[in-house]
């Protein structure tokens, strides 16, 4: 799995991406915060115990490495898989009964987890009603993405390209192996790696929902040369001798939910804010399931990176 988990620890940085413990009652006091200032934080669950992490990342490189329907990235420097709950049911995975066994026991921690964010953040904003966010889940649209970087050198720019998610949130589980960086107050800003922690950050969905109130952060995977790091370069280095593992879980709303939360019926594809959930989806990422590579911008982000 190239680094082992626990390798290369970042101190978190306080500032930017705080510790949050989700078992905590007053959890909504902190995440909310974090999600104003940078829209990154780092999260612990008794409910995702660490041996289920590293097994989960270890199913994933073992799926990643033998299955016929791994996805070659058209511009990152990476392989990846889409895959929902059901998918993981489906007979393109018969030779893999253990590790499906295992992704899918992560899927239901997360799902859990993540209706614990949901209402920590409805908390958080003033809402009386924190079940009404998780009520815009119950669907469960949410999808996995397995995830290997190959091994780079001192000329390897990004391993992921500029972006910021298209979902409500975003929950990622990485081996260690660093270079995801966030841009917060106009610089690239490395995000820190927390054994036994998540990484949590919003969609840009969720951020239209609060009037961008919760930041969509652009973020990237950087290397050596990517421009404007503030990653130590030994740091990047490091990172791209070894092949690098994650599993991103993109927590989307129900598919007919309206991306403004109004009831208008006016879903014209040229005006991104008329868009059901299913159509942004769709028109962000490039496509549906494996077709997802996170083509399209949205005119704010645009105007972040010109």
């Amino acid at each position: 799995l190239g680094m082992q988990i626990g390798e290369g620890v970042i101190p978190v940085k306080k500032d930017f991406f705080p510790l949050v413990n989700l078992d905590d009652s007053q959890c909504d006091q902190q995440v909310v915060p974090a999600l104003r200032d940078s829209g990154f934080l780092v999260v612990t669950s008794s409910l995702l115990p660490l041996e289920l992490q590293k097994n989960a990342l270890a199913a994933s490189a073992r799926i990643l490495e033998s299955s016929s329907k791994a996805v070659t990235h058209p511009s990152d420097p990476k392989q990846y898989m889409m895959l929902s709950f059901d998918d993981l049911g489906g007979d393109d995975f018969s030779t893999f009964l253990e590790d499906v066994g295992i992704l899918r026991e992560y899927y239901r921690c997360l799902r859990k987890i993540r209706n614990i964010l949901l209402q920590s953040i409805a908390s958080g904003i003033g809402m009386d009603d924190t079940d009404f966010f998780p009520r815009l889940h119950d669907e469960n649209n949410d999808t996995i993405r397995l995830l290997s970087y190959g091994n780079g050198d001192s000329n390897t720019a990004n391993r992921c390209k500029e972006h910021s998610d298209y979902g409500t949130l975003t929950l990622l589980l990485t081996d260690g192996v660093g270079g995801l960086e966030a841009y917060v107050d106009g610089k690239w800003r490395q995000v820190p790696y927390v054994e036994g922690a998540l990484i949590v950050n919003i969609g840009s969905i969720l951020s239209e929902w609060t009037r961008q109130d919760l930041k969509a952060t652009l973020h990237r995977v950087a290397g050596p040369a990517s421009i404007g790091s503030t990653t130590p370069t030994t740091d990047l280095l490091k990172a791209v001798s070894v092949e690098r593992r994650s599993i991103a879980y993109f927590a989307d709303p129900n598919p007919n939910v309206a991306t403004t939360l109004s009831q208008s019926n006016d879903h014209s594809l040229e005006n991104e804010d008329n868009m059901t959930i299913d159509e942004y989806i769709k028109w962000r990422s490039g496509g549906r399931g494996a077709d997802r590579s996170g083509v399209s911008f949205t005119r704010m982000e645009e105007e972040r990176l010109s």
